[in-house]
């Protein structure tokens, strides 16, 4: 099985075309939030297009996990009925957390006991705009950076990844350069 997730797009319909493409190649799609729009604190991405690229993702089946700018209209224009802030799913018994990742700035929320509590192996976040792979006592926390807008110097970013007798999650930059890599 192989999977694609983005993040923190941002209303950028001109990053969404240079890797939708991939698309063809994976079974799963999952966008980890902030999908149309750029938001207060951030600058407006190249190819800001929000429009076009809810059109363009309507193409595509995407599972999406709400982000902290995206709202009830965003739903609307995607066309679909919830966006949930979290999600897990099994891939066989392999089970993936999915989320946007505003809870990790909550002194309160500590993201390796939520995980262990409910058996996750590996959680998946966005929000940070910052590419990362990282083992936290047995869990994999990674986040595929922002395919719109990064942050720290990094380039846009995806992650695929690929699940068979192993799982290797690979971030990517739009040219298809290896950033970070993790077989498990």
């Amino acid at each position: 099985m192989r999977i694609l997730v983005i993040s923190d797009t941002h209303g950028s319909l001109k990053n969404w075309e240079k890797i939708k493409n991939i698309v063809d190649s994976v079974d799963e799609v999952f966008h980890l939030g902030d999908i149309l729009y750029h938001g207060p604190r951030n600058p407006l991405p190249d190819g800001y297009d929000p429009k076009n690229l809810a059109e363009e993702l309507k193409k595509t089946n995407v599972n999406y996990v709400r982000g902290n700018c995206d709202a009830d209209v965003d739903l609307k224009v995607l066309n679909i009925q919830e966006m949930p802030k979290q999600i897990i799913e099994y891939f066989g018994n392999l089970p993936v957390y999915f989320f946007h990742g505003e809870v990790i700035e909550d002194d309160g929320f500590d993201l390796i006991a939520f995980a262990k509590k409910h058996d996750v192996k590996i959680v998946l976040h966005g929000h940070t705009h910052i590419p990362k792979i990282e083992e936290i006592e047995g869990v994999v926390v990674a986040n595929p950076g922002s395919l719109s807008l990064p942050k720290r110097g990094f380039p846009k970013t995806y992650m695929i990844i690929d699940i068979d007798d192993k799982v290797t999650l690979t971030i990517f930059d739009l040219e298809g350069k290896e950033v970070l890599k993790k077989t498990l």
